[in-house]
């Protein structure tokens, strides 16, 4: 009999269908591929995103119900955004120490069945809505390490028509006493005697008929201009001012005319007025044209002396602008330079857009709405390659065209998904997002024709996902990390409430993995394509982890307070199970004699190796523990033997090859698995056997 053995030197993912590629593994838990071998290593953990100090500081211990990244000027200028207990906080690293602020509070907390903040990046500002609280924005600079907090938060869009104008009356006589009691003045521009005007001409100046005894009627509108240069829809018209020109007719004149005031986002008031539309004139009272704009939100009044030939353009109508069309919006989304908004839950299948480059200002008539009901609802908003994505419960729609000419048509009436937080690009492989049944992919450039393609690149994971719990998607988070350069996504599943597991999709090799014991909530990715998450719920205490973390290669789960320590806590298990090999013939029994792990040395522990035979996983072996060390050599000296104040240095992994003796009976399919807490690094694997030319009985009798 001659021994022969199976190779493999590179090891992939994730694979658990059957039958199995050699290469495959049946489970792997907490590795990540190593950017120099492509193995994989468990050098993989998370710690307080803060470091100084002993306690979570500057977060609370609670539930993180919303996470956002946010930077300006290729990083020069970043926050983050987070909700805790009903507060929206902005945090900022100003020399090196955290500081927050607040944005608001008494906000909604989301269950577990919402999907909580939506945040959106429109220019210098900061959109957020729920579903419940009023839709809202802000600019997060300057810096706050002043003393002073600049922050403020914005309505986003306007709640209602500005209030009314006043005009005061016109008194034509001049030895009327006139004043405020009875809302009477009189402006005299006389070309001779009376009262003189010292700006320009005065028969370039006042208002009405230059003719003895003709009547005169104005009216007034007004509107609000915000900080993001959006107008409010006009307000109802004032009363109208009427008056008769004295005789002689020497006299023009100028209305006072009462003016609102707005809310903190108004910056400034644009005045509107008729031409005059007495019997005597030849002008109507229905069309209004342009006066002035008052570049305050403070004065109350305004002097109109503008005389009909020296005013501006019409005034927008009434379907330029309305107020704020769904004041409980879920999802947002810039397309086109337009802000594109859902109706909310009672209004799921509308979808609003803004004016371009004026999120606050919407038409009467700039809304579309989503065809077949079957779909369902719409549960997120994505631009991509100059397409807006609608995504729905059960379908996916898309957007093309112009302002105002946007056309919605179906992509796919078959695939949607309610985790909107996953919906991710990852270069190279498209959109990403998870569904009920796994991660798809969108692909293909619609911007030069191509068909747009949607595919589940998850079918070798139907175990995983028959686990998933549907009523927790909306709770799903996900990132893509270039750094780390994986699409990371977390969701519940076994009936859990927050999310349980998560599947990393590794771009070098182009396969999955699974990490455990990772209590993420929220998740973000910053700048630098670090990797942050809010803790989940069932993790906050006010001893152990809470807060933001960081993934890391800290070795450690997170930390712990113990008396006024911060302490680390032991290092997440990982988990590498082989797939079922049966060294190229099931039919065909074989004696195992030898497993070699291909390694890169490090660390100090040693690590026992586990197999199993023919899936039997009731009856596992478990062979010697073995160093991660060169045999034939003196142990390296390794990170967590040296101390450097000794004159050592720990030295550079090296690859070698570890062999586990195995005694196994005869059989069909052979498996091993490595479970461990302590450093290791595997790039591939060998398995040395004898098939003794036994073949499998025909079946069992009754």
């Amino acid at each position: 009999m001659k021994d022969t053995n199976v190779k493999i030197d590179r090891l992939g993912g994730i694979f658990e269908n059957y039958p199995q590629p050699e290469n495959s593994l049946m489970e792997l838990e907490n590795f990540q591929v190593n950017l120099y071998t492509q193995g994989w290593d468990n050098k993989l953990g998370y710690e307080k995103y803060y470091s100084p100090g002993n306690d979570w500081s500057p977060f609370l211990t609670s539930k993180v119900d919303s996470l956002f990244y946010v930077q300006r000027h290729q990083g020069a200028q970043d926050s983050i955004l987070f909700e805790q207990g009903g507060t929206l906080y902005q945090l900022n690293d100003f020399n090196g120490v955290p500081k927050k602020n607040e944005l608001s509070t008494g906000r909604n907390v989301p269950n577990t069945s919402e999907l909580g903040t939506q945040y959106c990046q429109f220019g210098k500002y900061i959109l957020y809505c729920n579903g419940y609280d009023r839709p809202s924005k802000s600019h997060l600079w300057p810096c706050t390490g002043y003393t002073t907090n600049y922050l403020v938060e914005y309505p986003l869009g306007f709640d209602s028509l500005p209030a009314s104008p006043v005009a005061w009356e016109v008194e034509t006589d001049p030895t009327a006493v006139v004043g405020v009691g009875n809302r009477a003045c009189i402006f005299f521009f006389m070309s001779t005697g009376g009262v003189s005007y010292t700006n320009g001409d005065p028969k370039d100046k006042g208002m009405g008929l230059l003719v003895a005894d003709k009547p005169n009627k104005y009216k007034y509108k007004v509107s609000f201009v915000n900080t993001a240069g959006s107008e409010s829809p006009l307000s109802e018209e004032s009363n109208t001012v009427e008056w008769d020109s004295p005789s002689p007719a020497i006299s023009r004149y100028g209305i006072v005319v009462e003016i609102p005031i707005g809310n903190n986002d108004v910056v400034a008031r644009r005045v509107y007025r008729t031409k005059n539309f007495s019997d005597d004139a030849e002008f109507d009272g229905e069309t209004f044209y342009f006066v002035s704009e008052i570049s305050n939100n403070r004065d109350d009044y305004y002097i109109d002396d503008t005389p009909d030939s020296g005013l501006g353009s019409q005034a927008p109508s009434s379907l330029d602008s309305i107020p704020f069309p769904s004041i409980h919006c879920r999802y947002m989304c810039v397309y086109r330079d337009c802000l594109f908004i859902d109706g909310g839950k009672d209004n799921d299948l509308f979808l609003y857009f803004s004016n371009p480059t004026k999120p606050d200002q919407f038409g009467a008539l700039n809304f579309l709405m989503l065809g077949h009901r079957q779909g369902g609802g719409l549960t997120g908003l994505y631009a991509y390659f100059n397409h807006l994505l609608v995504f729905r419960e059960y379908s996916i729609d898309i957007i093309r065209g112009n302002y105002p000419s946007f056309v919605s048509s179906p992509l796919n009436s078959n695939i949607g998904t309610l985790a909107t937080n996953t919906i991710v690009f990852v270069p190279e492989f498209g959109l990403m997002f998870l569904s009920y049944d796994g991660v798809y992919t969108i692909f293909g450039n619609m911007e030069y024709g191509a068909s747009p393609k949607i595919e589940n690149i998850t079918p070798h994971l139907r175990d995983t996902f028959t686990r998933i719990n549907k009523d927790a998607l909306c709770q799903a988070t996900a990132v893509y990390s270039r750094k780390r350069r994986e699409y990371i996504v977390h969701f519940a599943v076994d009936g859990s409430p927050v999310n349980n597991i998560g599947l990393v999709f590794h771009t070098d090799k182009r396969v999955w993995s699974i990490r455990k014991n990772i209590p993420v909530g929220r998740m973000i990715v910053n700048m630098n394509g670090d990797v942050l998450f809010g803790m989940n719920d069932v993790a906050a205490s006010s001893t152990i982890d809470c807060a933001v973390m960081a993934l890391s290669s800290r070795r450690c789960a997170g930390q712990s307070i113990v008396g006024e320590n911060l302490l680390d806590n032991s290092p997440p298990m990982s988990l590498m199970r082989s797939a079922w090999l049966d060294m190229g013939d099931p039919s065909a029994k074989k004696k195992i004699h030898s497993v070699y792990l291909f390694i890169a040395t490090g660390g100090d522990q040693d690590i026992p190796l586990d197999y199993y035979m023919d899936f039997d996983y009731n009856s596992n072996n478990r062979t010697q523990a073995l160093r991660q060390q060169r045999p034939d050599f003196a142990d390296q000296e390794v990170y967590d033997k040296v101390f450097l104040d000794t004159n050592k240095y720990w030295e550079e992994p090296l690859v070698t090859t570890v062999r586990y003796d195995v005694h196994s009976k005869a059989c069909s399919h052979f498996q091993w698995k490595i479970e461990v807490n302590a450093d290791i690094h595997i790039i591939g694997f060998a398995v040395d056997f004898t098939a003794a030319g036994l073949r499998v009985i025909k079946g069992k009798k009754l």
